[in-house]
């Protein structure tokens, strides 16, 4: 049977949750791997990156997979059921020292005493990333994890149903690497079903506003310069950029037609499992709310794109990015994460994309470019799948 935690273990739970926002951080020193607060009660580092350090260089598309640690630890048999219980005690504490890290993350980030890595006063985009996937992860995790945290010896029920629907119900704190890595391949292939529609949609909403532009106009005007997982990468971005003007109809998320928005929803980084469930429930919600969402999550992906670009990972191949790292923005991002992929394919794609989006004026409209980035990936694969 598993153990519930103490009475005591509980109380300091609670008392770290309610932690004053006031409390002030002395400076804070960021190594290559996350932030380290110099406190005088606990040093923090942020332990998001189950894979290790990142490997140093991509793996090319005709090496074996085998040969490559990275791989073997992601395609390794998933652990079997009574372990995965007997881990979740470790999984819960895993969790709650990521709690404790973000609420450090946000005392600083409203600190004056501070000195980030990048010398500036935003937060660095790991830890922003590690946030942004912490809440992410949070809606998944929450109800077990609260079930047996604060239901005495009948919580065990919730660790039974969690390890019984790990997609649903668990976080990465809980789930090995190839088990990760299995879930964001599955959630991949769940979106990527709605890319076809994304682009019925976008001919369609082009077709009322200006009427004369087709996707041979577009595709002659490209110059493909290489392809990779996602479709082909091309030279100069203007031509798709110009797709979304002002007076196409799609230069803002918030002005698409209903069924465009629940079609760029269900693409996106906004379904949680089950991916079925919450898509159909989607149809319930306004669409004006759902056009928001989908909004902040675009602006999270110009943000992170802008930062990726300034440390400079689309010349490096992104070799420098672990896995975790890899993984999850290409996932958000809506570029293949399936496991047919190697990483090293996965970094490539992730590299052109970087490349692609680098090419975007600084005096672009913002809602342009966040309408442009949410239609990208199905642009791509269309044109993948055409050609």
């Amino acid at each position: 049977m598993l153990r519930q935690p103490s009475l005591l273990a509980r109380r300091v739970l609670t008392r770290s949750l309610v932690r004053p926002a006031s409390r002030q951080l002395p400076t804070i020193i960021s190594a290559e791997h996350g932030v380290r607060a110099i406190d005088p009660v606990v040093s923090v580092v942020p332990q998001t990156h189950f894979f290790g350090s990142a490997t140093a260089q991509t793996v090319s598309r005709n090496e074996s997979k085998s040969n490559d640690p990275e791989e073997e630890l992601l395609r390794q048999p998933f652990p079997s059921y009574f372990d995965q219980i007997k881990m979740f005690p470790v999984g819960v504490k895993k969790l709650w020292n990521d709690i404790k890290t973000y609420r450090y993350i946000q005392d600083a980030s409203s600190t004056k005493n501070i000195v980030w890595p990048n010398g500036g006063a935003q937060v660095p985009r790991r830890q922003r990333a590690f946030q942004r996937k912490l809440l992410k992860e949070l809606l998944n995790v929450a109800v077990p994890v609260v079930g047996y945290v604060v239901i005495p010896v009948a919580g065990n029920a919730f660790v039974v149903l969690a390890i019984a629907f790990p997609k649903v119900f668990l976080s990465w704190h809980f789930l090995t690497p190839s088990q990760s890595r299995s879930f964001a391949s599955d959630e991949y292939w769940f979106r990527i079903k709605y890319y076809r529609d994304l682009i019925d949609c976008l001919w369609s909403t082009i077709s009322a506003g200006r009427g004369n532009v087709n996707a041979e106009t577009i595709r002659g005007r490209l110059d493909v310069v290489d392809d990779d997982a996602a479709g082909p990468v091309y030279e100069d971005i203007s031509p798709l950029l110009d797709m979304f003007a002002s007076d196409s109809g799609l230069s803002d998320l918030h002005s698409l037609p209903d069924y465009h928005v629940l079609t760029v929803a269900r693409s996106s980084d906004l379904l949680r499992p089950p991916f079925a469930v919450s898509s159909f429930l989607l149809n319930f919600i306004p669409s004006s709310l759902t056009a928001a969402q989908v909004d902040k999550i675009a602006e999270s992906i110009v943000e992170d794109d802008e930062l990726l670009i300034l440390e400079g990972h689309e010349c490096n191949g992104c070799a420098s990015l672990t896995a975790e790292e890899v993984i999850d923005a290409c996932l958000v991002r809506g570029l293949p994460s399936e496991m047919a992929l190697s990483m090293g394919e996965m970094r490539q794609c992730l590299t052109n994309h970087l490349r692609m989006t680098r090419q975007i004026p600084p005096e672009a409209d913002k809602a342009q470019v966040r309408s442009f980035l949410m239609h990208l990936p199905a642009i791509r694969e269309s044109m993948k799948r055409e050609a």
